[in-house]
């Protein structure tokens, strides 16, 4: 019997199965679109972590408590707080296990900032690149002799002291079970049922996030929270293939819409942001900065990736940016007085997308799944897409970095009440 079965290889998946296989748990890790790129491929790859020793040798003064306070701030009454504080403690000791145990290539970021974190506290590879640290995470989980890898479709059913995993051709039973498939944004369906606000909207998500890991779990009498938040993206360049990251507003970019005008206050932050862009005439806004900028985006492959594609316009004056753009050079001008920004320019069309969804199978503190009545279900658990996130209710109250957050502090927990000794 192994002592856990893990379903989808993201984030969520990766770190449990390294955990576990450290605390000496017996672990097969199943995903049967290991090929396709999982949403912490898709994403920029930036872990808020509060309080860790990172920040703490670039002298930056942070803790789990005051990340809670800048979530609460920004999220309001949408902040999940089951999990909130579990996962803010956890984040840290996440940290120390991957530089220690598994010297993974993480580093504070100072130079990143973003809209309602209080201090600089993103972690990543650098320059930052969630593909990186995917491909960081996948070779070491397939390296690990106490971690099997499935790339094969499985069925599971529960059993009175565990679950029974049909996988390809063969069967086994497993002690404890972790849900860790994504969330539903490319569910057009379930989208329509719990996103309206997003129906069509265009999905820059991994295509495998299906809602499948939230239909299992609520077959099985599982309760679901937060199904109407999400992560909402309005730096997407049209067509979805690149984005400008997070970080120009922060730094004094504006937006405009198609008449030249601004429509929004740029510092609330790349979710809510998505909604705003889409209500402009074409569903699009021209995010306007400057050669200055420019410069401070060296830790964002994002960016670099929609330099080299070709999307970002630049020109020595307004009238020159106002002409490649196709906008109104008075109204543009007009945009333009008052803020910090000079010329040479940049510019780039950007629309909202839905990123991922922060809906899903209700958890508690541990990462253990609740049913309908609130109670633990036995030795089920769920983290990353699938389960409910840290904010939810719409796009606003999505504090950049929360999905990996909760990936990681989920998967942590999860393994760590598995291990505690039984009292």
């Amino acid at each position: 019997m192994r002592d856990l079965a893990i379903l989808g290889a993201g984030a969520a998946g990766m770190l449990a199965a390294l955990y576990a296989a450290d605390r000496g748990l017996n672990v097969t890790l199943i995903d049967p679109h290991w090929d396709v790129p999982s949403n912490l491929a898709i994403s920029g790859g930036l872990v808020p972590i509060a309080g860790s020793r990172l920040q703490r040798q670039a002298g930056v003064d942070d803790s789990p408590a005051q990340w809670l306070a800048d979530l609460r701030a920004f999220a309001g009454e949408s902040v999940n707080e089951r999990i909130a504080a579990p996962v803010a403690t956890a984040l840290p000791q996440v940290l120390d296990f991957l530089l220690d145990k598994l010297d993974a290539p993480l580093q504070f970021l100072p130079d990143v900032p973003s809209s309602g974190h209080s201090v600089r506290r993103f972690h990543a590879v650098s320059p930052a690149s969630g593909r990186a640290l995917n491909d960081w995470l996948r070779r070491t989980v397939e390296q690990h002799p106490q971690i099997e890898c499935l790339t094969v479709s499985a069925h599971a059913v529960p059993m009175a002291d565990g679950f029974d995993l049909e996988v390809g051709t063969g069967r086994f039973p497993s002690r404890h079970l972790l849900l860790a498939a994504g969330g539903f944004g490319a569910s057009t369906n379930m989208v329509t049922e719990f996103i309206p606000a997003m129906a069509g909207a265009l999905h820059t998500g991994s295509p495998t996030n299906d809602g499948s890991g939230i239909r299992l779990a609520r077959t099985w009498g599982a309760a679901l929270a937060g199904m109407d938040g999400y992560q909402g993206q309005g730096h997407t360049n049209p067509g979805g293939r690149t984005r400008l990251g997070m970080s120009i507003p922060v730094l004094g970019g504006i937006m405009v819409n198609r008449a030249g005008k601004r429509f929004v206050r740029e510092d609330i932050g790349p979710s809510a942001l998505a909604s705003r862009v889409l209500a402009q005439p074409g569903q699009q806004a021209l995010e306007v900065f400057d050669a200055d900028i420019e410069a401070r985006l060296g830790n964002h492959s994002a960016y670099a990736d929609a330099r080299a594609a070709g999307v970002v316009m630049q020109a020595p004056d307004v009238p020159g940016l106002a002409h490649l753009a196709g906008v109104d050079a008075a109204a543009l001008l007009e945009s333009l007085a008052g803020t910090t920004l000079k010329p040479p320019y940049r510019a780039s069309w950007v629309t909202g997308s839905l990123a991922h969804t922060q809906g899903g199978i209700a958890t508690d503190g541990n990462a253990r799944v609740l049913d309908v009545s609130g109670v633990p279900m036995p030795r089920l658990y769920a983290a990353g897409g699938c389960a409910a996130g840290l904010s939810g209710h719409g796009g606003d109250g999505y504090l950049p970095g929360n999905g990996l957050a909760q990936s990681f502090g989920l998967a942590w927990l999860c393994i760590t009440d598995i291990c505690a000794p039984v009292a």
